[in-house]
């Protein structure tokens, strides 16, 4: 049976997010969450390749148990199932230990063809955790991504950019690949989708059921160590000017403020 996984994961809606002040990481309670739109790409991307080839689509995303809500989405849009990796141990998780978490979920779920990961988290930035996945599991992997040109029961075929210049390879299952916006809209969901997603269950797993460690996982185990966090401080003055008189004054001020 072909199988593709996606991961996705709940990012904050804005960037009024509140920062923990003894490990300076973003208090994700303290704001609304949506689905990263990267990973919502990479989803659309692995649901499009399914009208080919017929194969089961796995949602998979780790967090708190709010994110529940992104895997809804996800069955919604037409995933086949939904796996939530969420415990204690992985709070504060960095690349490192998230692509360790993931990749663990990709062995205890079994065999596969393809994974599909949002090339870039709003929240982070880092473009780190498919790559890191890929090279914990041992597989081919392709950043940049341009298109999917077509795929066969052994391999998919894909162009991706390499600074100015588009290659285009074949790669063999099993392998990752990164999606972005760039690469396709997201279809809208459906209220039949909507009505699937709302009955079936969502697998919980924590460390035990994947087999870790509690002490390898998480912000103890991570090898990131974030010195300090600050939100940027917006400080504008505002002056009313009454004509454009008052406008041309302020301009030469300015001018002339800089040739001294």
């Amino acid at each position: 049976m072909k199988r593709y996984i996606v991961f996705l994961k709940q990012v904050p809606q804005s960037t009024r997010v509140e920062i923990d002040p003894v490990t300076n990481t973003l208090k994700r309670s303290s704001a609304l969450c949506q689905t990263n739109p990267d990973d919502l790409c990479a989803l659309q991307a692995a649901l499009n390749l399914k009208k080919e080839t017929q194969a089961e689509v796995v949602a998979v995303s780790m967090g708190p148990g709010s994110a529940e809500t992104v895997l809804r989405e996800a069955l919604q849009h037409g995933a086949d199932r939904a796996v939530l990796l969420s415990s204690p141990a992985f709070a504060g998780s960095d690349t490192w230990c998230t692509s360790k978490v993931l990749a663990a979920a990709v062995q205890k779920i079994g065999t596969f063809d393809l994974l599909f990961f949002g090339r870039m988290a709003i929240d982070g930035d880092t473009a780190q955790v498919g790559p890191e996945v890929a090279g914990q599991l041992g597989i081919p992997q392709v950043t940049q991504l341009i298109r999917i040109e077509g795929i066969t029961p052994s391999s998919i075929w894909l162009a991706k950019r390499a600074g100015n210049v588009c290659q285009q390879m074949e790669i063999a299952f099993p392998c990752a690949v990164m999606v972005s916006k760039e690469n396709g809209e997201v279809a809208p969901p459906t209220l039949a989708g909507w009505r699937e997603a709302q009955k079936k269950v969502i697998t919980c797993w924590n460390e035990k059921d994947l087999n870790l460690d509690a002490g390898s996982v998480g912000l103890h185990a991570s090898p990131t160590k974030v010195v300090s966090t600050e939100v940027p401080q917006n400080k504008k003055s505002l002056q009313w000017l009454v004509d454009g008189a008052a406008v041309m004054q302020v301009i030469y001020q300015n001018i002339h403020s800089q040739k001294k």
